[in-house]
């Protein structure tokens, strides 16, 4: 950070928005440590600071070194907190090296993910996110007959209300959990908003759309794609972005796919823990392998009642297994009833070879100029079985890449990192979008975390467009260098201690804690930007013990989140059984999803135990 002042600028600031993202860099660690005091301090002795101007200051004004900080936050008092308390599940920090020059792949995930108002922050907030959203909602419309704006936020008439009332300090603090509502298991009924988005011939365009207009904000930061991979239709997407089909025509022939789709026969997908030769056996003449995602997970596709007969004879032999949100059976012979029509539709469109490469769902490799540009690839892309796994295979080849799922949710981050060849890639980076449907964190917060993680990462981002049209003002910052003595931080041993003594259960760890013995095929830590916490207490090193032996990483903390360690609904599964078994509690897996912590859901297990325990008494 510059040791001078920083001129003020003539430009008038942006109006207000709910999140910031605040970087540091110092050229020593500890002239970090001493540049995370001074700003703690500064926004501590400055209570009518433009929160805006400063992030933008810091962004812009100051000079990037090799040790790095981040931290999101929605104002002054919070930013002054987290900063004085090395909050560590805010506050994320790296070392890099001078030669650090990390390519970044764009992952886009496929049906299942979508919903509701998905990116509506961003939507309300985001120029360039919302430019592109109207921009592909038009030229759709002479497909779709209506704006697809409408299905993906009915309630925009709302939009104005929920941006001003949406709390961001209620977002990131810790609040007295509804035990009651989280542990019941969800039997909410679909809405009529999302029974319309999730048909076929609307899932498809939308999901599109969300995904191209992520990529253009991505891009237009500065974040430029070395490499693609989408997610059946999403492979769309990624095809788009290489120049193989125009926007307009990609748009018509995504649309029409997903109506040629509508006209087939219903059917289901089941999404099972088991590999493809485990999972041979058990396909008959109407069921058939639709994706092989990993090691031991695969899907399987076909008619409804084949698949829920599949889905209870799995159950019933303790596998693990999940049927999937859609109305078809994707990649199944299913679909060759409209293969001739789509083969013809693809030929009246001008293809081109592709300009970035980008992995073939069909072949599991990166795709050639000759299957771009062959209208029958497209048609064997339509029923064939997607080889995400070998994708993902041959993505980690390439070392020290970034892999960003761009689109909602974080399930192609979680299979990436499932995925066994992630154990010899030393720089492990797999970072997401949006949040998935069940965390309730803000858009623009997860997304400004990401883009700091990026930017923690060594690549270089174009701080200016972060904007938009108009600039912030730079703040005269009295940055000075010095070294202090640092304090120690509080643990929360002392709250747990009141809560053994109250409630008579031991949930503090003995002198002597046995450590459960990791399997030898366990990675290392994953190379996440928070601190590790260790586990402080009898409940917290129980559930990190299990999370090591499901993931197969060495020391995961309290504060690692379950997504980014790999975690998809069915390791959900998997952790959910091993801990009702030790403490003989009913745990439904939304819990993990909603608080994808050790420690949140250690807290969870305690606050369901000792209610328990006083309704026995």
């Amino acid at each position: 950070m510059k040791s001078n002042l920083i001129s003020n600028s003539n430009k008038q600031s942006n109006s207000p928005t709910p999140w910031h993202l605040l970087v540091l860099s110092s050229k020593t660690e500890s002239g970090l440590e001493t540049a995370t005091d001074n700003l703690a301090e500064f926004l501590n002795q400055n209570s009518e600071i433009n929160l805006t101007d400063l992030a933008y200051t810091l962004q812009v004004d100051c000079q990037a070194f090799n040790h790095r900080r981040i931290l999101v936050c929605c104002d002054r008092q919070d930013a002054a907190y987290a900063l004085t308390t090395r909050n560590p599940k805010r506050i994320f920090t790296s070392s890099i090296q001078e030669t650090n020059n990390r390519s970044v792949v764009f992952m886009f995930p496929g049906l299942g993910e979508q919903y509701v108002n998905m990116a509506l922050q961003l939507y309300q907030l985001e120029p360039t996110f919302r430019k592109h959203i109207a921009c592909c909602s038009e030229l759709l419309k002479p497909h779709l007959d209506f704006d697809l704006q409408d299905v993906l936020y009915p309630h925009q008439e709302q939009a104005e209300q929920i941006r001003q009332t949406n709390n961001p300090v209620a977002v990131m603090s810790s609040q007295k959990l509804d035990l009651r509502r989280m542990l019941q298991r969800d039997q909410t009924p679909i809405d009529v908003n999302t029974q319309k988005l999730n048909q076929t011939y609307i899932a498809q365009p939308a999901l599109f759309i969300i995904e191209y207009a992520l990529a253009q904000m991505w891009m237009a930061w500065g974040i430029k794609p070395q490499a693609l991979i989408g997610y059946s239709i999403s492979e769309y997407v990624a095809a788009t972005l290489a120049g193989v089909l125009s926007l307009e025509e990609t748009l018509a022939l995504v649309a029409k796919r997903g109506q040629l789709i509508q006209q087939l026969p219903g059917g289901a997908m089941l999404a099972v823990s088991l590999s493809e030769m485990e999972l041979q056996p058990l396909l008959t003449e109407h069921l058939c392998l639709s994706a092989v995602n990993g090691l031991q997970l695969c899907i399987v596709a076909g008619l409804t009642e084949p698949i829920a007969k599949l889905e209870q004879h799995l159950l019933t032999n303790g596998i693990a297994c999940r049927q999937l949100q859609t109305t078809h059976a994707f990649h199944s012979p299913i679909m060759e009833a409209i293969l001739e029509p789509f083969i013809q539709l693809v030929k009246s469109f001008d293809l081109k070879p592709p300009q970035i490469p980008y992995i073939s769902n069909v072949t599991g490799t990166w795709i050639t100029a000759m299957e771009a540009t062959d209208p029958s690839y497209w048609g064997r892309h339509l029923c064939q079985t997607v080889r995400f796994a070998d994708g993902i295979e041959t993505l980690w080849q390439v070392p020290a890449q970034i892999l960003l799922e761009v689109g909602p949710g974080q399930t192609l981050g979680s299979m990436t990192l499932q995925h066994p060849a992630s154990a010899n890639v030393s720089e492990r980076q797999v970072l997401a979008s949006l949040p998935n449907s069940y965390n309730q964190q803000s858009d623009l917060a997860f997304l400004l975390n990401t883009l700091g993680q990026i930017w923690l990462a060594g690549v270089s981002v174009d701080w200016s467009k972060l904007y938009g049209n108009g600039h912030s003002s730079t703040l005269p910052l009295p940055i000075y260098f010095f070294e202090r003595q640092h304090r120690g931080r509080e643990s929360q041993k002392e709250q747990w201690e009141k809560t053994q003594k109250e409630s008579g259960i031991n949930f503090l760890p003995s002198q002597e804690q046995e450590s459960i013995q990791i399997a030898q095929q366990q990675r290392q830590r994953l190379n996440l930007q928070n601190s590790y916490v260790a586990p402080r207490f009898n409940i917290e090193q129980k559930i990190a013990d299990i999370w090591q032996k499901v993931f197969r990483i060495e020391q995961i903390g309290v504060y690692d989140d379950f997504f980014s360690l790999g975690g998809n609904s069915l390791v959900a599964i998997k952790i959910i059984s091993q801990l009702q078994k030790i403490y003989l509690t009913d745990i439904p897996p939304i819990v993990i999803f909603k608080n994808p912590t050790v420690a949140e859901l250690a807290s969870v297990i305690k606050e369901q135990i000792i209610a328990e325990t006083k309704t026995l008494n």
